[in-house]
């Protein structure tokens, strides 16, 4: 997750190359921090080949509506993501392709240039200095990193105690180093880190679960939610016309907040209403919808899902355009998880052979023997991805700065 790219005067790609060249390290003390700026810098100019321009202008495009030119700042942290954290159409990173074509890397840096697409992102509210590194505390995940920098400790000298540093940090060895440009807030101006956090709290739960007792948290939040979702719904899977979803679900939430309320000692107003429920059309459109809450995958919608369910029952069924469009696009869109055509299978795994021979136009596919490569082959990027919960817990002062807002 990037947050929100600042606006100001337009700036040329190419000046990313020469923030970097002012970014020589200095004086350090750690030889391993003055390899790994000496590193950063070789990685950089690799990602100015003109072979990855056209990828960088996709990124731009969608990172940035174009209504407001960046500036050069703004400009630096998407070319850090772009470098470190992007996935080019290979399904690889520039990153991934620099080590690769070093192969007289050591393996001690070729696995710290690997780890470097793993990004801690966010507000970090600075606790002091220890020598030239930078203590601080990540506002998401609420973890405390030693931060060095490449460019020397002097850079440290406008981050005071309690002021906010919104930065990217990458390891190296035990500690942190930034990579790329940093925004400095003062001690008064610690609202506008609460909102980033805040906001990449919701947006991007991934950055929450860098802490383990976070996501120990999310999946006790997520197991007690289900457990409402079954007791209000009477079970984990319902199915409801889409032009009635948000209404369900809101009767759910005021459902929640009152049972919150009842069961603790928090009150009425202490409690946060759950925000406007927004769906996509075609959840809204949809003849039916299926809400199924699984302990796992948490709440999804699947539109249309009348129309699948009964070609699974009935494979004849797929004789008919809108059944066979709509239990292909399930199989075929990445954005449907592996879950429901499980769950729809299971229920008869020999009929569910007979939908998948028809649709595939395979006739010696046996759901029990080929079910799992199938979904594997069709929706990669669910199997790549760890399981998280659904839910994001916040910090005690996010949830307080949230109340108070």
């Amino acid at each position: 997750m990037l947050g929100e790219l600042t606006g100001g005067p337009v700036s040329d790609p190419s000046a990313v190359v020469s923030w970097y060249e002012r970014a020589v390290p200095i004086t350090v003390d750690d030889d391993l921090l003055n390899r790994a700026g000496e590193l950063k810098q070789q990685l950089v100019a690799f990602s100015q080949q003109r072979r990855y321009d056209r990828a960088f202008d996709d990124v731009l495009a969608d990172q940035h509506d174009g209504r407001v030119a960046l500036d050069e700042h703004a400009l630096m942290i998407l070319w850090d993501y772009f470098v470190l954290e992007h996935r080019l159409r290979n399904d690889r990173t520039v990153v991934e392709q620099f080590v690769a074509a070093h192969p007289d890397l050591s393996e001690p840096e070729r696995q710290m240039l690997l780890g470097w697409r793993d990004v801690v992102q966010g507000p970090f509210e600075v606790q002091g200095r220890d020598g030239a590194a930078l203590i601080v505390v990540n506002l998401v995940d609420e973890l405390t990193y030693r931060v060095r920098s490449n460019m020397g400790s002097s850079v440290f000298r406008r981050t005071p105690r309690r002021s906010f540093l919104l930065a990217r940090l990458v390891a190296v060895g035990q500690e942190w180093m930034i990579s790329g440009p940093m925004n400095v807030w003062r001690p008064q101006e610690r609202d506008v880190a609460y909102q980033m956090a805040l906001e990449m709290s919701l947006r991007a739960p991934e950055a929450v679960y860098r802490n383990p007792e976070k996501l120990a948290q999310a999946w006790e939040l997520q197991r007690q939610d289900r457990d409402r979702f079954v007791r209000f719904f009477g079970g984990d899977l319902v199915v409801v016309p889409g032009d009635e979803v948000a209404e369900r679900m809101a009767d759910y939430h005021a459902f929640c907040r009152a049972e919150v309320v009842a069961t603790s000692r928090a009150s009425e107003r202490a409690v946060q209403k759950a925000p406007m429920f927004e769906l996509p059309p075609d959840v809204v459109d949809a003849e039916t919808v299926a809400m199924i809450y699984d302990e796992v995958d948490g709440l999804g919608f699947y539109a249309e899902f009348g129309l699948v369910e009964a070609a699974f029952a009935n494979p004849d069924l797929l004789r008919r355009r809108r059944h066979r469009e709509h239990t292909l696009a399930y199989l075929q869109e990445d954005s449907v998880g592996p879950l429901v055509l499980r769950r729809l299978a299971a229920r008869d795994p020999e009929r569910a052979s007979v939908v998948f021979r028809r649709l595939l136009k395979k006739p010696r596919f046996d759901w029990t023997r080929d079910g799992e490569e199938l979904l594997r082959a069709h929706k990669p990027e669910h199997f790549r991805r760890a399981p998280r919960p659904r839910v994001s817990p916040v910090s005690e002062r996010l949830a307080a700065y949230a109340r108070r807002r």
